[in-house]
């Protein structure tokens, strides 16, 4: 019987980390459900759509949670290859799941901005001025919280699926490990893409109310609806897997091993992109796009009087009566003279 130690890459085994992995996943849908619950009282377009984005990932973190506690408790199954491809499909669903409760985050965030505070009215145009510029940009925020949260659990699961590959195989020279690590470079080429592009024509307000909102929704729906189907779809196949015979796993070929990486890695890549492109339309700022705020407010042209209609003979100047010589605060009237 093989123990966990031997279950082990390089140190680490994820039989002995899953039970953490396990309680983590459990915590993360915890927080979510409290989130969702709260969210039922807001309301307004971007809450509806983080409650679609948290929705699939309660589904997939209560799911995960659950898959991580059988390969607890399956630390003393003498196969390594079957535990190992259990701890796989969970490893994935954590990751997505992770993905999903930071673009809610980036939805909340979203919302907090389109619902502003409003300044008192004792507060000057300098000091509003002041505030805004001295404020943290919450859209580059939430922008480097994306795209770094991404390239980092990519990594994560491109380093499972290498340790996996490992002890599956036994080899330390192989082509699926090339392959197995080309998926984050792409993904990280893709995250640098989609950075620029965002950089470039977010700012436009036609790009932003055109072409790139209908882009955003379908990424959306494509998201949510994907996360929903990897979240029913993955404990299904992991059951199926683990329900096979003893034979099977005592040399699995690339029926067990392809299926098992393209679930965890490819699939999941695929909808942490799509989550990101999923991501809301953060508001521009004036200090984001490079322009300060005025300091002092516009005040509005005062309205002129009607001329008044002058009797004949008499000019317009002294029909008109006193005029006032508009000198600030020191405004001395003067006397029309008689004729």
């Amino acid at each position: 019987m093989e123990s966990a130690a031997d279950c082990a890459s390089h140190g680490w085994s994820i039989v002995t980390s899953a039970s953490t992995n396990s309680q983590f996943a459990g915590a993360l849908a915890g927080f979510v459900f409290t989130g969702i619950v709260v969210l039922f009282a807001m309301r307004g377009a971007r809450y509806t759509h983080t409650l679609a984005v948290l929705a699939p990932t309660f589904v997939m973190l209560g799911f995960d949670s659950y898959i991580f506690s059988h390969v607890t408790g399956s630390a003393g199954d003498d196969l390594c290859a079957r535990v190992w491809t259990d701890g796989m499909f969970a490893s994935g669903m954590l990751g997505v799941g992770a993905a999903g409760v930071v673009t809610g985050a980036c939805w909340l965030l979203a919302a907090h901005l389109d619902n502003p505070e409003q300044p008192s009215g004792s507060n000057t145009g300098q000091e509003s001025a002041a505030a805004e510029v001295g404020s943290i940009n919450l859209p580059w925020l939430a922008a480097i919280i994306m795209y770094g949260v991404t390239v980092a659990i990519v990594l994560l699961l491109a380093m499972t699926a290498d340790h996996y590959l490992r002890v599956v195989t036994r080899e330390d020279d192989s082509a699926w490990l090339l392959a197995i690590w080309s998926v984050p470079a792409l993904v990280l080429m893709a995250m640098i893409v989609l950075a620029l592009i965002r950089r470039r024509r977010g700012q436009l307000p036609e790009w932003r109310e055109g072409k790139g909102k209908v882009f955003w929704q379908r990424s959306l729906r494509f998201a949510v609806y994907g996360m929903l189907l990897y979240a029913v779809i993955t404990p299904v196949v992991a059951g199926l897997f683990a329900s096979a015979s003893d034979a099977w796993w005592g040399s699995p070929g690339p029926g067990t091993i392809v299926p098992t990486i393209g679930i965890e890695l490819v699939v999941a890549s695929v909808l942490l992109v799509a989550l990101v492109l999923a991501a809301p339309p953060m508001p521009v700022s004036r200090t984001s796009t490079g322009q300060q705020p005025s300091a002092v407010p516009t005040q509005p042209p005062r309205s002129q009087a009607p001329d008044r209609p002058h009797p004949s003979g008499q000019p317009a100047s002294t029909a008109a009566g006193p005029v006032l010589e508009d000198e600030g605060a020191d405004a001395v009237p003067t006397e029309a003279g008689s004729g």
